[in-house]
């Protein structure tokens, strides 16, 4: 029952005055009697003494006092001033309710309710309450209320309950207010409405009432029918808890503890969960219990945590069951027990604790404190998903269909669990929904979706979900491709701690993707990775350190890198462990080891280690050779998609290695590795294309290969891409191109490269877009680009073809002979038709091809200098097959410098110059401007000078000495030939200060200067003075000399077999000519071979005797130098044939061309052919021989090395009277 309180209307100031004013009157009224009990009662206004206060309660109750009677009453029920008499309690109750006390009736329908003092009457319970309630008592009404809600004594009916609440409310009692809060809150017995509820509330709350203040702090906490504010909610839990209640305590604690509405207090929160604990609530003790274990608001206590976790439990309570499991588990704030931690988590989990379960199924899983069984585990983890208490539950569950553990696997149901436990924010459960969507797992493929779910993981913090849309961004998988995005999703899982993530952001650094490239920070995350145990980081740092990467180069630290790899299982780093042993990297070279290792990667699946693998099979690296095994490894690694792999397993079929030869799968493997990038697999398929290997021949398709080889960077392929721009092999034809391709190659070290540009430099061929391409060219800033200009000096016109002297001649213009038509002799150029090409010419522009073929007649019938030297010039500039560097010029004389003289030849001297303002061109390609002037003493040989520049014309060649222009000394009148300047003499110069020169350079002077007498053959000409003073040397870049042919002074016509007189030198005459036989181009291979034995001893042909009569009668009888018995067979055979005496049996000069260039290419590409090795040997005993240390050669007084005329032979009786001197002579000429 609850106090009793009056309504009397006095100040505590007055309080005492009153009570003796109630003391005098005590006899004149029962209700002085009954105030005068409360005064006793309570103490107001005297000392309390409930003795005097229940005798004042009976004598106002005998007098009739309803409220005297009802304190009466109470003071029987609960024993004030008299021994509890629930008898006369209720006996009491009725006298005051049957006198109309609506609170009598109140405490009449109590006992009634409950049996006190009487039978329990609940009908009749109900029935006083009424009688209360309808008289106005808010107590009673809400109590009428509570009868009609839990249908006490009445049929229950919720809107009747609703109206007695309501009014008992609307009376003030705040309990009623707490209450019809509560039926607007649930919509009980009316409508539901919040913000009413929250008025109402907030009236009990005013009122005093602690379950009012409570609920009014969760209505601010939560933002129920008023504005969210956290202030006023924690206002109202403090008054809640200070009021005594535990859940406002509990609360409380709770705001304190998170700075909820106020500032952080972790004491305060700590004293709030005791006071909580302490009555009683369960939340209070398990967060006291958690205070405690971590030191929360007081000092850290695991016994006095896991004491309060033990009271809970003995209380039956499953999260301290829960949580004292977890102490036995972990031994914390008690001995280790894994057996009772387990029967801790069973309670928990009988009790329905969906965590508990959870546990239980994870001890049953892995046999902790019990036996494992993974049934039970299922049963429990499936029981644990059915409280829907935690997101995690439903993961476990997924993970035991996904695994099969317990249960049948099931994707499906899998997905099913993790989906589940997604929508409740797990992030794992993020993750493997989106792993499921990206790899079809239990549902359709749907890589967006995967994509969606990752980003759900990630955004929620999951590390796994960054890393894994990293890898979607990065790849463009379910979304755009965004370099930037993937990176910084790979840095927040780095920064989250995940191994594979701090490993995916060193790649994104180390190769600049979606950030700057920075080796260093590369390194870093590698670091990380491995140190936190990632395999491919361990691997990644072991490079790092191999190659210097971020770092310093360290062998050593690379080699224990990549063992810690290899010991984790990772086949990258067994691959590479086994790279270290076999070559020595960081440790002592051990090839079995390396072999281990190889075979440890390879059966894990690594395609790059079963490829090494193969090779130590192939190469008997660590074990025996294998051919049939190599081909098995070089199988699997080509089978897992490794390029490597498929190219080698292509060389075995084409090889036949380990199993039976066949191009076609030959073929096919090449395909897959270059489709796959292999750039030799490009090659090879680019090689088969074009041979027909093992497919269809197909040109284009071979020039796309190499194309796409070449790209890739292979030497090979960018050479043969040279040979398709340079041929027109399966694309347009393309010098340029082609030289670029082979710059390439031979700039990366190909051989064949590098000999191909070789050759160009000795052959001059493109020097110029050389030049270009290597960027060697350095500019002269006051260098004029002069170009080849035509002649400066004037024509002089005859006057007609009469002047000519051509009455027996063709007419240059229509080609008639023995007489022109008059429109011919009338005028050179103003004519209407050309009688040569039918074309029209108006006023001067004639047809060049007729033109030119004027010129040329005109220059051989003129004896005018000026006049032929202009005409010869226009006639090299209008020729269709002359280049800017056959064309000849004027040279002004004035403009050559530093003139020095040389020697004197047949009918001139030979002068040195330098040429100031040479022409661009050859100015580049000669790299100097230095120049030879070939002047003209006897202008009584004039014509004899005409003709040598007319046969100089028609064998215009980059092998034959070039003529660069024409000029005339003003002081002399000396017409002179302008010619390139061999800066390394000739010849017989240049062997005589090159003694110990290798074969290679022998050959290649040898094939220059072939090249040119090839060249004047082909022009139907004979040199007819061939010997080393007319072999002019210089060299192209880094020492690459060559020959050029000079000196065509006594060149004929193969037409003009008329004999003349015997000049030359001696030795190079060829024994037909000796006996005054014509000259015929057989005659220049006599002296082909003769020059062969300088090249190959660097010595002068009979050097040791005078180059006489009997010499030349030597020579006819078949004598010839001694063949130094180191020369090469193959070089001495083809010697023999040109120096043999019969001039049919004498090869020609194109047929010593290739021979010779067969030599080189064999030098150059296959040191270990036949021939190679005799001209490699020769070069070994050249060194021993060490002709640089040897005596100057002595020569015979009259041993002429010049041109001169021969003595004649005698008539052929008396040549049996010479008695010949053949010491040292080869007489075995074949």
């Amino acid at each position: 029952m609850e106090n009793l309180y009056c309504n009397e209307n006095v100040t505590l100031k007055d309080e005492e005055e009153v009570f003796q004013w109630y003391l005098k009157s005590e006899g004149e009224n029962s209700n002085g009697q009954f105030f005068l009990g409360n005064r006793y009662l309570n103490g107001i206004g005297t000392t309390k003494d409930e003795e005097k206060a229940f005798q004042w309660y009976l004598k106002s109750a005998e007098g009739g006092n309803s409220n005297g009677q009802l304190g009466l009453a109470h003071c029987y029920l609960i024993g004030i001033g008299i021994p509890k008499d629930e008898k006369k309690a209720f006996q009491w109750y009725l006298k005051s309710a049957e006198g109309g006390n609506s609170s009598g009736q109140l405490g009449l329908a109590h006992c009634n309710l409950v049996g006190i003092g009487t039978a329990e009457d609940k009908g009749k319970a109900f029935r006083w309450y009424l009688k209360s309630a309808e008289g106005g008592n808010s107590d009673g009404q809400f109590d009428l209320g509570n009868c009609y809600q839990d249908g006490i004594g009445t049929t229950k009916d919720k809107e009747k309950a609703f109206q007695w609440y309501l009014k008992s409310a609307e009376g003030g009692n705040n309990d009623g207010q707490f209450t019809i809060g509560n039926y607007y809150e649930n919509g009980i017995g009316t409508t539901k409405d919040e913000e009413k509820a929250f008025q109402w509330y907030l009236k009990s709350a005013e009122g005093g009432n602690n379950a009012g203040q409570f609920t009014i702090g969760n209505y601010y906490e939560n933002g129920i029918g008023t504005t969210k504010d956290e202030e006023k909610a924690f206002q109202w839990y403090l008054r809640s808890a200070e009021g005594n209640h535990i859940n406002g305590q509990y609360i409380l604690g709770n705001y304190y503890l998170n700075g909820i509405g106020t500032a952080k207090d972790e004491e305060k929160a700590f004293q709030w969960y005791l006071k909580s604990a302490e009555g009683g609530n369960t939340n209070g003790k398990l967060d006291l219990g958690f205070c405690y274990l971590n030191g929360i608001g007081t000092t850290k206590d695991e016994e006095k945590a896991f004491r309060w976790y033990l009271k809970l439990s003995e209380e039956g309570n499953s999260n301290g069951q829960l949580n004292l499991g977890n102490r036995y588990m972990y031994g914390s704030g008690t001995t280790k027990d894994i057996g009772k931690a387990f029967r801790w988590y069973l309670k928990s989990a009988e009790g329905g604790n969906g965590f508990g379960m959870y546990n239980i199924g994870y001890c049953y899983e892995y046999g902790i404190g019990t036996t494992k069984d993974e049934k039970k585990a299922f049963q429990w983890y499936s029981k644990s998903t059915e409280k829907g208490t935690s997101n995690r539950l439903f993961y476990k569950l997924g993970n035991c269909y996904l695994k099969g553990m317990g249960t049948e696997k099931d994707e499906e149901k899998a997905l099913q669990c993790y989906l589940k436990s997604a929508e409740k924010g797990n992030s794992d459960g993020h993750f493997n929904v989106g792993y499921f969507y990206m790899n079809g797992i239990g549902t359709t493929k749907d890589e967006e979706k995967a994509f969606q779910w990752y980003l759900k993981s990630a955004e929620g913090g999951n590390s796994n979900g960054q890393l894994s849309l990293g890898n979607c961004y990065l790849n463009g998988i379910g979304t755009t491709k965004d370099e930037e995005k993937a990176f910084q999703w790979y840095l927040k899982s780095a920064e989250g701690g995940n191994i594979n993530g701090q490993f995916n952001l060193g790649n994104r650094y180390l190769n600049g993707s979606g950030t700057t490239k920075d080796e260093e920070k590369a390194f870093q995350w590698y670091l990380k990775s491995a140190e936190g145990g990632n395999s491919f980081g361990m691997d990644h740092i072991g490079y790092c350190y191999e190659n210097g990467i971020g770092t310093i180069k360290d062998d050593e630290k690379a080699f224990q890198w990549y063992l810690k790899s290899a010991e984790g299982g990772n086949r990258n780093g067994q691959h590479n462990l086994g790279n270290c042993y076999q070559e020595g990297i960081g440790t002592t070279k051990d090839y079995e080891k390396a072999f281990q290792s190889y075979l440890k990667s390879a059966e894990g699946g690594n395609t790059s280690g079963q490829l090494d693998l193969g090779n130590c099979y192939m190469n008997r690296i660590g074990t025996t050779k294998d051919e049939e095994k190599a081909f098995q490894w070089y199988l699997k690694s080509a089978e897992g998609g490794n390029i490597d792999g498929q190219f080698n397993l292509g060389n075995c079929y084409q090889e036949g290695i380990g199993t039976t030869k066949d191009e076609v799968k030959a073929f096919q493997w090449y395909l897959k590795s270059a489709e796959g990038g292999s750039d030799d697999g490009q090659f090879v398929i680019g090689h088969s294309y074009f041979n027909g290997i093992g497919t269809t021949k197909d040109e284009e398709k071979a020039f796309q290969w190499h194309l796409k080889s070449a790209e890739s960077g292979n030497i090979d392929a960018q050479y043969n891409l040279g040979v398709h721009y340079m041929t027109g092999f399966g694309t347009a034809k393309d010098e340029e191109k082609a030289l670029q391709c082979y710059l390439k190659s031979a700039e990366r070290g190909h051989e064949i490269g590098q000999a191909t540009i070789e050759s160009f430099y000795r052959d001059e061929y493109q020097i110029l877009t050389i030049k270009k391409y290597r960027n060697k060219l350095k500019q002269s800033a006051d260098r004029k680009d002069n170009c080849l200009t035509l002649s400066k000096l004037p024509i002089k016109n005859f006057n007609g073809i009469e002047d000519l002297n051509v009455k027996n001649h063709s007419c240059s213009f229509c080609w008639q002979t023995n007489g022109c038509i008059e429109i011919c002799k009338k005028n050179f150029r103003d004519f209407g038709r050309c009688h040569n090409c039918g074309n029209l010419n108006i006023r001067k522009n004639v047809c060049i091809v007729c033109e030119y073929l004027e010129m040329l007649y005109k220059g051989l019938h003129c004896n005018d200098g000026e006049f032929f030297f202009d005409m010869i010039i226009q006639m090299s500039e209008w020729s269709e097959e002359a280049n800017k560097l056959q064309s000849w010029s004027w040279v002004d004389y004035s403009k050559l410098k530093d003139i020095e003289y040389l020697d004197k030849g047949g009918f001139g001297t030979v002068w040195k110059a330098e040429w100031i303002d040479m022409p661009k061109e050859p100015f580049d390609i000669y790299n100097c401007n230095q120049v030879a002037l070939k002047k003209l003493n006897d202008s009584k040989e004039i014509l004899k000078f005409f003709r040598e520049l007319i046969i100089n014309f028609r064998c215009r060649s980059k092998y034959v000495l070039p003529i660069l222009g024409l000029t005339k000394d003003p002081k002399t009148m000396e017409y002179a030939i302008v010619l390139r300047y061999m800066k390394n003499g000739n010849l017989k110069n240049f062997l005589q200060q090159n003694k110990s020169l290798p074969w290679k350079e022998r050959l290649w002077l040898l094939t220059s200067f072939i090249s040119g007498l090839e060249h004047i053959h082909s022009k139907r000409y004979i040199h007819c003075d061939l010997h080393p003073g007319n072999l002019m040397i210089t060299d192209a870049y880094d020492n690459l000399n060559f020959i050029r042919l000079g000196d065509l002074g006594f060149c004929r016509s193969v037409d003009d077999n008329k004999s003349s007189g015997m000049y030359g030198v001696l030795p190079y005459i060829a024994p037909e000519i000796l006996k005054k036989d014509p000259y015929t181009q057989a005659s220049d291979i006599y002296s082909v071979g003769i020059i062969m034995w300088v090249i190959s001893t660097g010595k002068v042909p009979f050097s040791d005797r005078a180059y006489d009569l009997e010499l030349a009668l030597a020579i006819i009888g078949g004598c010839r130098p001694k063949i130094n018995e180191d020369t090469p067979q193959c070089y001495v055979e083809l010697m023999k044939k040109c120096w043999k005496k019969d001039p049919s049996e004498r090869p020609k000069a194109e047929i010593i061309e290739d021979e010779v260039n067969k030599w080189i290419r064999d030098l150059t590409h296959k040191s270990d052919s036949e021939n190679s090795l005799l001209f490699l040997k020769a070069n070994q005993e050249m060194k021993k021989k060490n002709f640089e240390s040897s005596s100057v050669e002595t020569i015979h007084p009259d041993a002429s090395l010049i041109s001169k005329p021969l003595p004649l032979l005698p008539p052929t009786p008396s040549l049996q009277n010479y008695s010949l001197d053949c010491n040292n002579i080869d007489w075995n000429e074949s």
